[in-house]
């Protein structure tokens, strides 16, 4: 079953994407603004063992999810305050809007730090810059956060005090997840995830995502701290990690792709320029789509736009809006292909099936169904080719390894697809393996007859006596002989 919008005005209307320039410039953020109540009875995080953290996201329409945290101490007649904030692999700041913030959103719960006993204010003055346009301005302090069962002490908060925003967030601020920050650590202090596992050092010092869509049969979406219980997220047994050397230079949480493509069409999109290591992947949390850069994006839709009709593009928005099919069957719609190299130069495939990456929206007034590939065409200068959002962590679960510095991957226990399945873009894959392995077998057999005519010692061949043929003419004589013949 395709994922369902609830209208095609939602995703024709106003698609905000916020492009987090913090310190620097950061990936572009999409998140589309669709109208959906929010999920009753989300509940604080419920330990399965001793390692295992589980907390529960609520889900606006399958393109944002937030997660409760409450900020301050127990203090006399003074609970803690509690918000609903983005938990996003692709920022490292924890902010939230202060009581006396001019333009936030209305509805959003406000941080009062009067209340907290234990609140230290530093005074620093931060920006938030954001692709729409959107401004954001706060000032830093410290103080207690709690998670689910988690809590950490003199943590770095930001309460934003001024913002300049037409976005369509529908949560009150920002849990960033990136493991340390790029620039300005002492200005900034300790992002909340390196807080957390310096004050827990028990845990397993990794966090994961298991994303459900909306109606999967009432599966809780989760972010899980330590122990990622991979059994009850997972058709598979362990994760498969990509390289993680990108991540050395970066606070982006980064993996390696080798090519990208679409099962069985040969059109496969690699990035030989930049050799083993493949192109940077930002797997994030806090986008919407897989964001793809244009030359990138160009080759893979092309593809896709034949097999449907009525195509068109929305410039605003830069996606593609398609007719579905009759029956909406997409069988003829290809896998998406994603190559992974590992961190010993091998790859493995990351299939999606079309019932994964295919949005179907719903006009309520005509009544007619549009199918929206979740591919956003990208901006040429946006800092990594690119951005895997919430539609592809649906189809993995994602732990994400502070320890190693590594990202992982398992197949959804609510994927259509099979754990470990396969798939490639080649027509005719086994075709092309044979004639590789063919090519290895005779460059293997020249090295060892090169190496044999280089190698075996040199020899003179055998000297013969050559006789004279049977009917040879008999020498001719010379000159003296002929002078004795002739008596002279």
């Amino acid at each position: 079953m395709v994922l369902r919008l609830k209208s095609a005005t939602h995703i024709q209307l106003q698609l905000a994407a916020f492009w987090l320039l913090v310190s620097g410039t950061a990936p572009q953020r999409l998140v589309l603004p669709l109208t959906s109540a929010p999920v009753d009875g989300i509940e604080v995080g419920r330990r399965l063992n001793l390692d295992s953290h589980p907390n529960a996201l609520g889900n606006y329409d399958n393109v944002q999810y937030h997660v409760q945290i409450e900020v301050g101490a127990e203090c006399p007649a003074q609970p803690r305050q509690k918000f609903k904030v983005v938990p996003d692999t692709g920022s490292s700041d924890l902010w939230i809007p202060a009581v006396n913030c001019s333009h936030c959103k209305t509805g959003t719960q406000k941080f009062d730090i009067k209340r907290s006993c234990k609140a230290e204010e530093i005074g620093n003055r931060i920006t938030f810059r954001y692709g729409d346009g959107t401004v954001a301005n706060g000032g830093s302090f410290l103080d207690t956060v709690r998670v689910g069962d988690l809590e950490v002490e003199k943590q770095l908060l930001i309460q934003v005090d001024d913002m300049e925003s037409d976005t369509h967030m529908k949560s009150d601020g920002i849990l960033g997840l990136a493991h340390h920050y790029a620039s300005d650590r002492s200005l900034r202090g300790e992002t909340f995830v390196s807080t957390l596992f310096r004050e827990h050092p028990h845990l397993p010092a990794q966090f994961s995502f298991y994303l459900t869509g909306r109606g999967s049969n009432d599966a809780q979406s989760q972010l899980v701290f330590g122990d990622p219980d991979l059994a009850t997220h997972s058709k598979e047994t362990s994760f498969r990690f990509g390289k993680g050397q990108y991540m050395s230079t970066t606070d982006l949480w980064l993996t390696s792709v080798w090519s990208v493509g679409w099962s069985d069409t040969g059109v496969e999109v690699t990035f030989p320029d930049r050799g083993t290591l493949g192109a940077p992947a930002l797997i994030d949390s806090g986008s919407s789509l897989l964001v793809i850069e244009p030359s990138v994006y160009d080759r893979l839709i092309s593809e896709l736009r034949w097999r449907f009709t009525n195509c068109h593009s929305l410039p605003e928005q830069q996606i593609l809006s398609c007719d579905c099919p009759p029956a909406n069957d997409l069988s003829r719609i290809p896998q998406l292909v994603i190559n992974i190299i590992d961190e010993h130069d091998k790859q493995f495939s990351l299939c999606m099936s079309p019932d994964e990456f295919i949005l179907e929206s719903v006009d309520p007034l005509t009544g007619r169904t549009s199918c929206v590939p979740s591919i956003q065409r990208g901006s040429p200068s946006q800092p990594v080719p690119l951005i895997f959002g919430m539609t592809f962590m649906r189809a993995f679960y994602t732990t994400f390894d502070m320890k190693h510095g590594r990202i992982g991957f398992a197949r959804s226990n609510l994927s259509p697809l099979p754990g470990l399945a396969q798939c490639s873009a080649d027509t005719q894959p086994l075709l092309r393996r044979s004639i590789w392995v063919l090519s290895l077998l005779v460059a293997l057999s020249s090295v060892c007859f090169a190496c044999y005519v280089f190698f075996v010692p040199g020899h003179t061949p055998p000297q013969t006596k050559m006789k004279p043929p049977l009917h040879a003419a008999p020498p001719a004589r010379t000159a003296p002989e002929q002078r004795v013949q002739l008596g002279i």
